[in-house]
């Protein structure tokens, strides 16, 4: 897929094993690949991509050799849930709901991505969205002090509103407050026309390749 074989220093892991002296060489120990859970939306979900393999949270999981579970449910957000006819199921709850959930898992990395469906919330309680970003982000530090937590922020197929941008501004200051990593898909765009697909709301494989890209080379310079 041409990701720039970025895997070894994203996950920031060593090589293990050795030779004894005048022994052979023994193979070197197979480290345990890190578990990765992302959070997060229809984009993290997939949709738009022809398969699975081709969404942008599993391509980043297998550039930084990460094993991915992946939690995106269909129409969510920080503060927003999803119901039958977005989620498909009778309710999806919204991100800060879910924290707990990821925490449970015990992941080494957490990757909490999007936020823009959250878009009619921040026109009538823009106040419970933010408090939602900060409170996602704080419940899975309190509960995975040691993980390694990286913020997305929300993307759009059209050009950012202020709401949209405030939005990713409120993600990376919720980022910062508990020591994680922020990563912009808006400071450049990301998305192009061209990526969009006929439902004027995903993107397609070309779209997953452009976010999997733009995330493995902002956590590469960390």
């Amino acid at each position: 897929m041409g990701l720039s074989g970025a895997g070894g220093a994203v996950a920031g892991g060593h090589g293990a094993g050795g030779a004894s002296a005048g022994g052979p060489s023994a193979p070197p120990a197979q480290a345990a690949r890190p578990l990765a859970v992302f959070l997060g939306d229809s984009y993290t979900a997939g949709a738009g991509a022809t398969t699975a393999s081709l969404r942008w949270s599993t391509l980043v999981a297998r550039e930084a050799g990460w094993t991915e579970l992946n939690q995106g449910g269909v129409g969510t957000g920080y503060d927003t849930i999803a119901e039958s006819n977005g989620c498909g199921a009778g309710y999806c709850p919204a991100y800060v709901q879910r924290a707990m959930q990821v925490v449970k898992r015990a992941p080494d990395v957490v990757v909490v991505a999007g936020g823009q469906n959250d878009r009619p919330a921040l026109a009538t309680e823009p106040d419970a969205v933010r408090a939602a970003v900060n409170e996602t982000f704080r419940l899975i530090r309190q509960g995975l002090p040691d993980a390694r937590i990286i913020a997305v922020g929300p993307s759009t197929p059209t050009p950012a509103t202020p709401a949209v941008t405030e939005l990713d501004s409120w993600v990376h200051a919720a980022a910062d407050e508990v020591d994680a990593e922020y990563v912009s898909l808006l400071a450049p765009t990301v998305i192009a026309a061209p990526m969009v697909v006929p439902d004027r709301v995903h993107v397609n494989n070309t779209g997953h390749l452009a976010i999997a890209r733009r995330v493995l080379a902002d956590l590469r310079a960390h």
